[in-house]
């Protein structure tokens, strides 16, 4: 008894050691350090500065932040500049006038190629963004601190873009990319941003032929980096400022910290709750990688992508992309050969696998994580038990306790040892696949499965140490990128429940040499424990998830009238539906048509006494014939104080774009539309040209719907004051004005 619960220990100790060693930032370093080091506490205090109040673009607090940052700089030796400038973006149907902030760091050989470091200093209305973006920025600002404060220049030159509009569509990286003369010197580039307000700083993307730049990973020392992420990252609709700059086609690197998601984009992504140890570990990453790039041979040497990932002790491992297909052939070798040696009923065990895995991943992770999410929104309406280590834990007791009731029945026929076999097997299959079709992943399961099989070629009395060896390999890699994929990242619920459970169930599988000291003769291999642990932990999760401090609820209420209506409306978008908006709002009516099309959702709400705003318009220029297309030139303007006019075509078809004189690029955009739709953000007094191509003959119906932070006060409406787990999000409480014109 005593053994096994040694073993079951161990097991749990290193699954709960990746954990940590994945989720927990490194000490902030303090302000009495060495001026040449990277201090976190020397940076939050700029987080102070920049975070005070929310700034989004085109407001009074972004143009105090727009000085606080040239101040900064120009005060550590630098000749700050402004680039000014209207920005199209070519990810998304966005535009607008953006005051990106650059400065240049001489090397010794200023003729040369340099490395660009990239953050952004605009935020979204609804919080102080001191995450999103003001870590990365206040890295930035310390950053320089710490290479001027360097007795010897750097051999290359260095330049800091902080952007503008990057929560408006990636903004000020595309003016920056369209319009700097600096971008023909740029030969690296390095991108921090952030979702969320804590966690350690994920390398999760890289460049085109990485092989060369995450080399220069090992210069950091203490990193998180994975091919796997950013194999994964490149498949989702996602993008940073590095999604525009990544057109420069030279070698990248984009880090972020996700723990705190709930706090994202809301009002608590404050000082209160950016937790010192991201910020320095996103300072100490940037530093070390500028003095590795700058001080190393620039351009970088043209490779190819490469295969790569951490381990405690060893640092980041990485090799040729190429050498993902043979590692795995010698891994599916070597298990085939284990499951000779243990019989033919080793193919009945690779059956058994993927019964368990599939049984795991879809009945029991999908359904039982969507029963969770229903039953906590009627015990504690608005939490979120997706973003929760405990309703992970659950998910992935129950997928385990399947897997060994699987393999407790399959025990009736076929051998342990064939059993274990056939899970190696799976192991080296799926490592063949994921080599094929997705290599940068299959590190996860090329490593795990070539260990065990050597450790079942061992001699059986020296095995369990290679068995250990193996064992800890794999929960060092799994554990903590589950729990990071999973809960962190995309949620317990949909494919990130469906993931938990896979991953969960596919571990315990291959450890059963080490399962089966632990479970011993126990009926169905311990499954009822383990299931019962799981109930315990689901209702452990009934008990005490709720929405707090640090769990908020987000939440944006919208006042909206149209120009040509007597009405206004007052409630807010269909996907805040918790009790304090409810509240806020009162009893719903039926809304009109316009009300659904002020944000692209839909709009729940009640008719109020009207205000009377100020409306968006939009004077005639000019139209001709031009390439055969009807060419109608027109001048938007906004409300005072506008976040942004979103303009939208309803009768014609848009075959080319131009907004001051710059043309629209569509042929990057994200999501394709049958409809023209523009959003234009920070409007000057002067207006924005728009001028746009239609068929000849079609009359020009423009739909303008503009945003103000903040709403007016309503006759009749008074709302509650927020409580602490109810936060403003996103765009917070807004202002809209619907209008419509025809040219």
């Amino acid at each position: 008894m005593g053994k096994r619960l040694v073993i079951l220990a161990a097991l749990l100790l290193l699954a709960a050691w990746s954990i940590v060693r994945t989720t927990r930032p490194p000490r902030p370093v303090p302000a009495t350090s060495p001026d040449t080091v990277f201090s976190a506490e020397r940076a939050m205090r700029h987080v102070e500065e920049i975070a005070a109040r929310p700034h989004p673009v085109g407001s009074a607090d972004h143009d105090r932040v727009r000085d606080y940052l040239v101040t900064q700089l120009a005060m550590m030796g630098l000749r700050p500049q402004i680039q000014a400038t209207t920005a199209v973006g070519t990810r998304y149907q966005s535009a607008g006038r953006v005051q990106n902030v650059l400065a240049w760091m001489p090397g010794v050989d200023t003729t040369g190629k340099a490395v660009l470091v990239v953050t952004h200093y605009d935020g979204v209305s609804a919080g102080p963004a001191a995450g999103d973006d003001g870590a990365g920025t206040a890295a930035l600002l310390e950053t320089v601190r710490a290479l001027r404060a360097r007795k010897t220049p750097l051999a290359h030159d260095v330049f800091f873009l902080i952007t503008d509009g990057e929560e408006a569509g990636l903004l000020g990286a595309a003016a920056f990319v369209r319009e700097h003369k600096w971008t023909k010197d740029v030969a690296a580039i390095l991108n921090f941003e952030a979702r969320g307000t804590s966690g350690r700083s994920f390398m999760f993307e890289t460049g085109p032929g990485d092989r060369a730049i995450v080399r220069t990973l090992r210069a950091a020392g203490d990193v998180t980096a994975g091919s796997v992420f950013t194999t994964v990252y490149r498949l989702l609709e996602n993008d940073t400022d590095l999604s525009e700059l990544s057109v420069l086609g030279v070698p990248a690197m984009n880090f972020a910290f996700t723990s705190g998601v709930e706090r994202y984009h809301t009002s608590h992504d404050d000082l209160a709750h950016l937790n010192p140890g991201s910020v320095q570990h996103h300072g100490a990453q940037m530093l070390a990688l500028i003095k590795a790039l700058a001080d190393g041979p620039l351009p970088l040497p043209k490779t190819g992508d490469a295969t790569f990932f951490d381990l405690p002790g060893v640092g980041l491992i990485s090799y040729p992309l190429g050498l993902a297909v043979p590692l795995a052939i010698i891994a599916l070798v070597l298990a085939v050969g284990v499951a000779i040696r243990a019989g033919w009923r080793s193919a009945l065990g690779v059956i058994v696998v993927v019964v368990a895995v599939c049984g795991a991943a879809y009945p029991i992770a999908w359904y039982l994580s969507s029963a969770i999410l229903a039953l906590q929104q009627k015990l504690s309406p608005g939490s979120a038990p997706q973003w929760r280590a405990i309703t992970g834990l659950t998910i992935a007791l129950f997928a385990i306790a399947f897997s060994l009731w699987c393999f407790g029945i399959a025990k009736r026929w076929i051998a342990d040892r064939a059993l274990h076999a056939g899970a190696l097997v799976a192991w080296a299959v799926i490592a063949v696949l994921l080599s094929v079709k997705a290599p940068g992943t299959s590190y996860l399961f090329v490593w795990p499965s070539i260990t065990f099989a050597v450790a079942m070629f061992i001699p059986e009395r020296r095995r369990p140490i290679g068995l250990w060896i193996a064992a800890a390999l794999t929960l060092l890699l799994f554990a903590g990128f589950t729990y990071g994929v999973s809960v962190i990242s995309l949620g317990v619920e949909g494919g990130g429940a469906i993931a938990l459970a896979m991953f969960s169930s596919l571990v315990v599988l291959l450890l059963m040499p080490l399962v089966a000291d632990v479970v011993g003769t126990a009926r169905f291999n311990g499954a009822g424990w383990v299931a019962l642990a799981g109930l315990l932990s689901m209702v452990i999760g009934f008990i005490t998830v709720r929405s707090s401090d640090l769990h908020p609820i987000g939440t944006a209420l919208v006042y909206a009238e149209a120009a040509d209506s007597s009405d206004a409306w007052f409630g807010s978008f269909a996907s805040f539906r918790d009790d304090w908006t409810r509240a806020a709002i009162g009893t719903p009516t039926p809304a009109p048509a316009w009300t659904n099309r002020l944000a692209g959702l839909t709009f729940a709400g009640r008719s109020v006494p009207r205000v009377a705003i100020p409306m968006p318009n939009a004077t005639y220029i000019r139209d001709t014939i031009i390439d055969g297309a009807r060419r109608v030139v027109f001048r938007v303007f906004a409300p005072p104080g506008n976040q942004s006019v979103r303009l939208r075509v309803m009768n014609a078809r848009v075959s080319r774009t131009a907004i001051d004189a710059r043309v629209a690029d569509t042929t990057r955009y994200r999501r394709r539309r049958q409809d023209w739709l523009m959003e234009f953000w920070a409007v000057p007094d002067s207006g924005a040209v728009f001028a746009l191509s239609v068929p000849p003959g079609t009359p020009l119906d423009l739909e303008l719907v503009s945003r103000v932070s903040g709403l007016p006060a309503i006759p009749g409406v008074k709302i509650p004051a927020r409580p602490s787990n109810i936060v403003p999000v996103q765009y917070g409480d807004a202002t809209y004005a619907y209008k419509r014109l025809r040219f």
